[in-house]
This record gives C-alpha cells, structure tokens and sequence, in this order.
C-alpha cells in the first residue's frame, strides 16, 4: 500500500512539473507581416521603434513574435505582388506603413488585422469609415504630412526671408497631391511655387536642372517611395545645387539634407506596438480608433548649413528639436 502511495505521488509529480514545459511548447508565435514601398534602410528605425515598443508592452520577440518584411525598394507596381504574397502566408498580423501599402494588402483581405503607422488620410482613401471608429480590419495612426506642407513652406520663409521662388518635387503616384495646399500657403507669403514630378529615379537629375533653370531659390521634397529609397542621392544633388531645402522626413536630414519638419515617424512605429498589441489579444481593429502623431520634430542639419555657406537664424535654432553637427 505505501508502494502504491509513493508511485502516485511521484507520478503526480512528475506530472506538475511537466506543465510549465508542456505551457511552453504550446505557446503560439504570433507571426507579424510587414509591407514598405521603401527599401530596407529607410525602414530600419520604423521597425526599431515598433520592436521597442512592443518590448514595453512585455512581448519578446523570437518568444512571442516575428517579423517577416517585404520591400517594394521604390517600384509603386512590385506593391501589389508583395501585398498578395504576404496575405497567403495568412498572418495574425499585418503591418504596414502608409495608404499605398495598406490599400494592396486591405484589397486581398478584409479578416486579416492591419495595422498602419504613417497613413497619410485613411477615410480619404477609403481605408476607413471614420478616425473614431474605422470599422473595417483595418487602424492606426496617420502622419498629417499633408496638412504640414505650409508649415514647412512658412519655416523656410522665416529661416530665408529672401527666397521668393520655390520649386516642389513630389511624386504624383502617391497618396494625396500637397501641390493645392502649399500653393494656397505659398500665396499668402507672397512665395512663387513651383511643383516638379518625380516617378522614377530617372527625373531626379532633369528635375534639379530644370529647377536651375527656373531659378529656384530653395526646395520642398516631398515624402514619397522614390524619396524614400534615392534620398541619398536627392540630399547630395541639393547640396550641389547651393540652395537650401526642407523635408517632411528627419532621415532626408541625416542623410545630408539642410532640414526637416514633420512627425516623428519612429514615434508612430513605436505607438504602432500598442495596437498589435490590443489586436493580438482579441480586440478588433475596427474598433479601435486611428490616432494622429503627437511628437513633431524639426531638425537641422548644420554640416550642411556650413557646405551651402548659408547661415540658420538663431530664431530657427532655438526652436530646433535636434540639431546635426
């Protein structure tokens, strides 16, 4: 009888303490897709930021999650063909950045969640009923670069009260045109703009060329696919061209560019975790209301001031979030 006791207990035993082991191996990998029009540079620090802020948010990954990434590498058609290769995979997750990205993969699915980072008008396009409550698989936050345009247009007033004449370079592909906004912005401060469009690589060089050839004093670049993966090479040909120039994207700036003035995109990536987060354990995305940025940054690149022998206003300065030397 005691025999029979002490093989119990050891069974049960050894049954408890195979439940921690056996709660191990049936812990589920959640497994995150992530799409970018952009290259696997510019995304870096965007997915950096949504690691950390799912770290804050107790989730290890490799543990609990993974991340596979595609890269459109600034080619608008290889979108559609990524957007459909990762909505096979049948995620738990879908992440993405902008409209672009999110109408590929909202068009191959309406159960799969969607989560975006830097939308730029989310019911505008159609990705959403409202801001309140979007209502489809499909929520997060968007980047207002858009509505920044005469912000941008009147700090560059302000830094360089002598520039008159203003050249745009944007890409007409993506998203909503700033060219009606920064006219209107342009008007009232008495600047002439100019919009020149980027679709490929190739206009980059005729674009400055022509813009020498309208005598452009300074430029706008807007943020777009092509500026995103040649901004490199956009920052160098600015600075060749010894005017100044501001940007919507703080990496333009670190890249070589003189400044920029926009939301802090790693910001939204890392607020980005708190909905992967929310969805990842029940909640529905239609549900959960999409956010606007709350972190603004202008940054100045003072290298570059120096190369272009142009002198930022203390005034400027003073109100810079970050300042390269």
């Amino acid at each position: 009888m005691r025999r029979r006791q002490i093989l119990s207990l050891t069974v049960a035993g050894l049954a408890a303490l195979s439940l921690p082991a056996l709660a191990q191996s049936e812990r589920r990998v959640r497994r995150i897709r992530y799409l970018s029009a952009g290259g696997l540079q510019n995304n870096a620090a965007w997915l950096a930021a949504f690691r950390q802020g799912m770290a804050e948010l107790r989730w290890v990954e490799g543990r609990d999650y993974v991340i596979d990434a595609r890269y459109a590498n600034g080619v608008a058609r290889a979108l559609p063909g990524l957007a459909a290769e990762l909505v096979a995979t049948q995620p738990d997750l879908l992440l993405a950045t902008a409209d672009d990205s999110v109408r590929q993969l909202a068009q191959r699915t309406k159960t799969i969640p969607i989560v975006f980072a830097i939308a730029q008008d989310p019911v505008g396009s159609g990705l959403a009923a409202s801001l309140q409550r979007p209502g489809g698989n499909a929520t997060g936050l968007t980047n207002l670069n858009r509505d920044l345009g005469a912000k941008r247009l009147q700090l560059l007033k302000e830094a360089f009260p002598r520039v008159a004449h203003v050249v745009l370079l944007f890409e007409p592909n993506v998203g909503l045109s700033p060219v009606k906004e920064i006219k209107e912005a342009a008007a009232r401060l008495k600047i002439r703009v100019t919009p020149i469009e980027l679709r490929q690589s190739a206009d980059i060089e005729p674009a400055f060329k022509r813009g020498a050839a309208l005598g452009a004093q300074a430029y706008m670049v807007a943020q777009g696919f092509l500026t995103s993966v040649q901004g490199q090479v956009i920052a160098d040909r600015v600075l060749r061209s010894k005017v100044p120039a501001i940007f919507e994207n703080n990496q333009l700036v670190e890249a070589g560019g003189l400044m920029s003035y926009g939301p802090s995109w790693e910001d939204n990536f890392r607020r980005a975790a708190a909905y992967a987060d929310k969805i990842l354990k029940g909640a529905k995305p239609g549900d959960l209301p999409i956010e606007q940025p709350t972190r603004f940054e202008l940054v100045i690149n003072m290298k570059t001031a120096r190369a272009l022998g142009i002198t930022i206003p203390q005034s400027i300065l003073l109100r810079a979030n970050r300042v390269i030397e």
